[in-house]
């Protein structure tokens, strides 16, 4: 179902296309939320719910145009989720009492857990930054355990072309990770010289990303 059906559909509550909305898109979209919203799974929930509403009233509309529905979903819980931000800001000491009463944990510990969360955020913000396509195709291939069958006929191609676009994503991906890593962790040396990290590194961190194993 191509994005003109996927809005025309929502538009006469078609049940196909409230199926392919909530099959293909909103699993991508809830983990785009959810990441930004430090894994609090339940405000992802209300966050997409709100951006799902907020699109089948957009979509009743016929003034207003939506070329890309799962696009327009993703700017829409971003800025719902900027808006959580914000009003929460406004209880922030709040927020800081209920961290001061929690069990203290070990600095090993949480130096551990602020490594993951890093590590999380960095894949993710990779992802995010790939073409739709290729991102859609990479999250259904290996956090959804999609066949490639399947992903083929989500985006509308042959199975050859949707092996392409993943073997594609793998090798964009692994790309844009490893360039990261080299812009964030410039390694400074005895006599005060920038260089990147070496060999040893960069096979740590292919392993570490690589979203096709």
């Amino acid at each position: 179902m191509n994005n003109s059906a996927l809005v025309e559909g929502l538009r006469r509550h078609d049940p196909a296309a409230v199926k392919h909305l909530s099959d293909c898109y909103l699993p991508s979209v809830w983990r785009f939320v959810c990441v930004r919203v430090n894994g609090d799974r339940h405000l992802a929930e209300d966050i997409v719910s709100e951006s799902v509403l907020a699109l089948i009233r957009a979509v009743a509309d016929t003034r207003v145009e939506i070329g890309n529905p799962a696009a327009w979903l993703r700017q829409v819980a971003a800025h719902k989720v900027a808006d959580h931000f914000r009003a929460a800001a406004r209880v922030q000491h709040l927020i800081d009492q209920v961290k001061q009463s929690n069990p203290v944990i070990s600095d090993r510990e949480a130096v551990h857990e602020q490594e993951l969360q890093e590590r999380r955020e960095e894949i993710r913000k990779v992802v995010d930054e790939l073409p739709e396509q290729t991102r859609l195709a990479l999250e259904w291939k290996y956090i959804d355990r999609l066949s490639v069958k399947e992903i083929a006929e989500r985006l509308a191609v042959t199975m050859k072309a949707a092996e392409s676009i993943l073997f594609r994503g793998r090798k964009e991906f692994r790309q844009r990770f490893l360039k990261n890593e080299e812009r964030d962790e410039v390694q400074t040396s005895p006599d005060g010289h920038e260089y990147p990290p070496g060999g040893e590194h960069r096979e740590r961190v292919e392993e570490q990303s690589d979203v096709a194993s």
